[in-house]
């Protein structure tokens, strides 16, 4: 700044003197001579005249390449909007037990809807997402309608409800379509369980992803995976499978029949939650959704459900 045959134009103004020579510093880096100095409460960043147009365009790119930067937690939306649409999981999910046991509407649900790994392979892929519905009896259907409660709320809290519950449905069926096609073409499968896991599952990789782009310690950011890790094998015992030669004839020889544990269903469901979050945490394109486009994407979750209970009876 001592030079006073070259002539000074400003090429930057802030309120933060540290943004002012983060500017100055940049411009250091690119060869370009520059000074700050403070003017009425603002620091302006100066150049020589012959070097402005090119300081300018340094800058423009250094503050577009950091617009996001640093990271910053997202803003939790209401909590109200979760809880809502978990009580809404839960009525369909009572919704379909009570049509199941009662063969609502003259309606087989059971047969038409269980997981079989044979149909699956055939084509008959909406029955990975039918037999989300189906439970085997009250404990069952308890247990995922207090765990997917709460994992859908907590998921909510992190990337909107609708994304949440399109993420429980997506990842449940794919867990159980990828299971029909590792099992024998005789097992059969029913329970909301893998989807369960597959809420698990992205809220883990999720917030790891998060984590670290907060710069979180290392025992903060794989504190997400341990604890998935711990549910996966302490809650995995909770599904129900079928692996006979033929589907039971009556509910009586359903129940029977379900005393194993669908284990390979709920490390895939887990498995394609994981996938899921990691793609979630890194796009960040949730966080720029208002809350009329979650709800469509919690629409777009209720209409895949439907349309795979429509063709499973069609």
């Amino acid at each position: 700044m001592s030079d006073t045959s070259t002539t000074w134009t400003e090429v930057s103004r802030s309120q933060a003197r540290k943004t002012a020579e983060d500017h100055a510093l940049v411009l250091e880096a690119r060869g370009i001579a520059s000074g700050v100095v403070t003017v009425f409460g603002q620091h302006v960043v100066l150049v020589g005249v012959a070097d402005a147009a090119r300081a300018r365009a340094e800058l423009e790119k250094y503050v577009r390449e950091n617009q996001d930067w640093p990271p910053r937690e997202a803003a939790r939306p209401p909590i109200r909007w979760s809880v809502g649409a978990a009580l809404v999981y839960c009525a369909v999910l009572v919704a379909l037990d009570l049509a199941a046991r009662r063969e609502s509407f003259g309606l087989d649900w059971w047969h038409a809807g269980v997981a079989d790994a044979a149909m699956i392979r055939d084509g008959a892929w909406w029955r990975s997402v039918t037999a989300l519905g189906l439970h085997a009896d009250f404990l069952h259907l308890a247990s995922n309608l207090a765990f997917g409660s709460v994992f859908g709320v907590m998921l909510g809290q992190s990337v909107g409800f609708g994304v949440a519950w399109l993420a429980f449905v997506v990842t449940g069926g794919i867990g159980n379509w990828m299971n029909a096609w590792l099992q024998l073409p005789s097992h059969a499968s029913i329970g909301a369980s893998t989807a369960v896991f597959g809420v698990l599952g992205v809220q883990v990789a999720h917030d790891w992803v998060r984590r670290r782009q907060l710069h979180y310690n290392l025992f903060r950011r794989f504190a997400p995976i341990a604890i998935g890790a711990a549910l996966l094998s302490w809650l995995g015992g909770d599904g129900r499978q079928m692996d006979a030669n033929g589907l039971p004839k009556t509910l009586g020889d359903l129940h029977a029949a379900l005393p194993q544990i669908d284990v390979g269903a709920h490390v895939l469901g887990f498995a394609t939650g994981l996938v899921l979050g990691w793609l979630l945490g890194w796009s960040k394109a949730h966080m720029r959704l208002t809350a009329w486009m979650q709800a469509a994407l919690a629409g777009i979750a209720a209409g895949l459900v439907g349309t795979a209970w429509w063709l499973s009876f069609v």
